[in-house]
């Protein structure tokens, strides 16, 4: 099952926020088609990810559903480009178009008070305003990197920045998982050692 099509990634979500849940809240919350709904919850049961308790289902898993997102999603392939520009990162990041969504490294940095990144990573529907803006600036060491947004993107915004959750599918697709464990421990109570 791909993880990263777009109602199949509606449903996940939901199961992700949430504690526990049946397919009827999945469906009058993501209005998606119960069959589907009952697709993707069969296949994560079978997979030990979530379980049935009584008339609700309970995640057991989130660690391992979000494994299985970079076998359908790598961050390299929404690279639209990387420029390296000179100046303040600070600076750069507040001449932003407001349409940009800062994403992994970027993001994490809001979430994170540990982590600092070098770099700015940012979503945005239109990468070419973002080459014309930056591109006489190229030069620096401070990389600029736009991604194209996928998987109902706008559902994972809040304030301008990918949700927690997001970052965490992100940075997982991203091949940097060991990053996030302060917001696995936020979002599921999951505490890596």
């Amino acid at each position: 099952m791909n993880v990263t099509s777009n109602v199949t990634y509606k449903v996940i979500r939901y199961i992700l926020l949430s504690k526990d849940f049946s397919q009827t809240d999945i469906h009058n919350k993501t209005g998606c088609s119960l069959g589907q709904i009952n697709k993707v919850v069969n296949w994560l049961i079978t997979r030990d990810f979530v379980e049935k308790n009584n008339h609700k289902y309970q995640i057991v898993d989130p660690a391992g559903i979000i494994s299985v997102f970079p076998l359908f999603r790598n961050m390299k392939d929404l690279l639209v480009f990387r420029i390296p520009i000179r100046g303040e990162k600070q600076k750069i990041m507040e001449n932003l178009p407001k349409e940009s969504v800062l994403c992994l490294d970027s993001a994490l940095d809001i979430y994170s008070r540990y982590f600092r990144s070098g770099r700015i990573c940012i979503y945005h529907e239109k990468p070419d305003l973002i080459k014309n803006i930056f591109k006489p600036y190229s030069g620096g060491v401070l990389n600029l990197e736009v991604y194209l947004p996928d998987m109902n993107f706008r559902d994972d915004v809040v304030n301008g920045v990918t949700s927690k959750l997001r970052t965490v599918i992100d940075m997982t697709c991203d091949g940097k998982t060991y990053v996030v464990k302060d917001l696995f421990e936020q979002l599921w109570g999951i505490k890596f050692e």
